[in-house]
């Protein structure tokens, strides 16, 4: 193998990012146990809801990400620094402009929902950490993905062992929420820095080009904002309509399916930005190559992890949790499919994303949730509340696998005539 600089760093950001991962099993497996216990089952659903709700205003930022990379990936690849200032200062104003506004209106619309003020401060920890987010997904556009992975480790390690040295005051709810979200919001903040410090240039750029990053961040949004936006308001609506102790587990199956995705973020973060960078120089062939290569990944990982989840999913909240309330089959068939979709979309999408505006497979993807929400509409007029969010997990389950071959098929084809002539 041709070892040159772009693709050791490649290596490293792979390798880093798998041995920063072994503290945050430590958070699914130790840690938030120890938030249950130190809680309670109702503190506990009520503490998820906040973080669901949270979690549901980051969709916009998202979208922001997937854009401001692929367009400073661009820029870097053409080694075009004024360009790369632009997309980073207005990637930045842009991400911070909707946190803000994301907080505001998360205070309006549910300050008076909790049974504490506190749980506001924890709803805002994932808009926070969201904003930092956007500079882990920029410095992934230089290839250095192993810089966050590095900070990611050293946090981890120390805030988790001493919780677990020292433990967690009962009722601790601050604390919890600091202790989970704070690690990851520390490394991306040390990211920010250490890129500064690197390339002091980017703070040089000029807001430009707001209305070209705004529109496909809403291709974007409407896609991995609907599905997450399902998850996360399904936690927080159970616990809204007083069933706090099955949003405590359902929330905690959301936890346990988050370690489960990390492993595609992990690799396909750094892959995707990699092939960005080289995507206009690449022959169409191997374009239309990685295109299948990705649709058979990320369905491969999701079967993998759809059964995963369905096994050891209740294994392990009944084995480590005390919750006085458990999800039946049907609810571990329905979050365990739809869960398996999530990944095989999140893998073939952050492709497409990085080197296009994939309109297709983004409003596909919004459709097929639009008649996940529907089914579930229709379903309440019969069903308990818990049945209504299986009906609607089911049906988006079903419908993402189309709209992935659908478009998959649509790109090759794309690049079919073009190839011929």
């Amino acid at each position: 193998m041709n070892l040159h600089p772009d693709r050791v760093r490649l290596l490293a950001s792979l390798g880093f990012n798998f041995i920063a991962r072994i503290p945050g099993l430590a958070a699914v497996f130790l840690i938030l146990p120890l938030v249950s216990r130190s809680l309670g089952t109702a503190s506990y659903g009520e503490f998820l809801s906040a973080l669901a709700l949270g979690g549901a205003f980051t969709v916009p930022l998202g979208g922001l990400n997937a854009v401001g990379r692929r367009l400073l990936a661009s820029a870097f690849g053409a080694q075009d620094a004024p360009r790369q200032a632009s997309v980073f200062v207005t990637t930045t104003l842009l991400t911070g402009c909707l946190a803000l506004l994301g907080a505001l209106l998360l205070v309006l619309l549910s300050g008076r929902t909790w049974t504490a003020p506190v749980f506001i401060f924890i709803a805002m920890l994932p808009l926070m950490l969201g904003f930092l987010n956007t500079f882990d997904n920029l410095r992934a556009c230089y290839n250095e993905h192993y810089v966050t992975a590095q900070f990611q480790l050293v946090s981890q390690s120390v805030i988790y062992a001493l919780v677990l040295l020292i433990g967690l005051p009962p009722g601790a709810i601050a604390i919890a929420g600091l202790t989970l979200q704070g690690p990851v919001a520390l490394a991306s903040g040390a990211t920010l820095v250490a890129l500064l410090v690197k390339r002091p240039f980017l703070l040089s750029g000029k807001v430009a080009g707001i209305g070209g990053m705004l529109l496909p961040a809403l291709g974007v949004m409407l896609a991995d904002g609907a599905l997450g936006l399902l998850m996360n308001l399904s936690v927080y609506w159970l616990n809204f309509s007083h069933h706090a102790e099955m949003a405590a587990w359902f929330g905690t199956f959301g936890r346990l399916f988050q370690s489960f995705l990390q492993p595609v973020l992990l690799v396909v973060l750094p892959v995707t930005s990699y092939i960005s960078m080289r995507w206009g120089q690449m022959p169409r062939e191997r374009r239309r190559l990685l295109h299948q290569l990705f649709i058979v990944a990320g369905f491969g990982y999701g079967l993998i992890v759809g059964g995963a989840m369905a096994f050891f999913g209740p294994l392990y909240i009944d084995h480590m949790f005390k919750l006085s309330t458990h999800g039946d089959r049907f609810d571990v068939l329905g979050l365990s499919l739809f869960m398996g979709a999530v990944i095989a979309q999140k893998t073939y999408s952050m492709l497409i994303y990085a080197v296009s505006e994939a309109r297709f497979v983004s409003f596909g993807t919004a459709l097929a949730c639009v008649v996940g929400v529907g089914a579930a509409a229709l379903s309440s007029l019969w069903l308990p509340a818990v049945r209504v969010l299986d009906v609607l997990f089911l049906a988006v389950a079903l419908g993402i696998p189309a709209v992935l071959l659908t478009g998959g098929y649509r790109y090759r084809r794309e690049l079919q005539p073009a190839e011929r002539a």
